[in-house]
């Protein structure tokens, strides 16, 4: 497949809210009455994600026409419920966790370690997808919204501009969060990095120091400061 459009998106992304809360709990009936078919479905779900990651970040990474779809398009993660396909990746991101039932006892140790191994680098190639999806220049109009005083540039980039006030801006004496969520802000600092790259203004002027002091706290790559100072100035 070398083109993903509107059409494929709403299947392949509710995949990814399969993992976010809430989920089912550790144990299950078929843990005792049919251990297999318990196995078999907990390894489609896991196998679907694989495949719907490994899809979004190549086609991020290659397909321009994906890129601007992306920024667009809606899936039915449920009948009559549609969220769009963007929101849905920022909601992986943010909360997407390992299933509660990879601890049932039907799975040994190595096995379950296997998963969560997985799970991180689908996580980690979303979190590429996105920012690539924030890179695309055709994108900025879609993803910067004006006129929105409270939340300059939309309530996607104040999502973002959160992530990194949140669980960068550390009490004084400690260089990090104690629930480090580095994830989210590298996520969020190269994303709306991307979109400063494009000389868009996404921060109101009373908002844009106290973003970048985030920025400095997030990445501890001078270089990096540096390159983000630049874009925003």
């Amino acid at each position: 497949m070398h083109i993903i459009n509107s059409e494929v998106l709403p299947w392949i992304t509710p995949a990814l809210l399969k993992f976010c809360p809430p989920q089912a709990s550790e144990t299950s009936l078929l843990a005792e009455t049919n251990p297999d078919l318990l196995d078999t479905l907990v390894q489609t779900d896991y196998e679907f994600l694989e495949e719907a990651c490994t899809l979004i970040e190549s086609s991020a990474l290659d397909v321009e026409d994906f890129r601007l779809e992306f920024a667009l398009a809606t899936c039915y993660p449920e009948k009559n419920k549609s969220v769009p396909c963007l929101r849905a990746l920022l909601q992986f991101i943010e909360e997407g966790s390992y299933p509660p039932i990879w601890k049932n006892p039907i799975y040994d140790e190595s096995e379950r370690k296997t998963r969560e191994k997985g799970f991180n680098i689908c996580k980690a190639a979303l979190i590429k997808a996105l920012v690539e999806v924030f890179g695309e220049g055709k994108n900025e109009d879609v993803l910067w919204i004006n006129g929105d005083l409270m939340q300059p540039g939309g309530d996607l980039v104040a999502k973002m501009v959160h992530w990194i006030q949140d669980h960068a801006n550390a009490p004084d004496g400690e260089p990090y969060l104690t629930v480090s969520r580095d994830d989210l802000t590298i996520c969020a600092s190269l994303s709306l990095g991307n979109l400063a790259r494009k000389r868009m203004i996404f921060l109101a002027k009373h908002n844009i120091h106290n973003t970048y002091f985030a920025f400095q706290q997030t990445l501890r790559f001078p270089c990096f400061h540096r390159h983000i100072r630049s874009l925003l100035l």
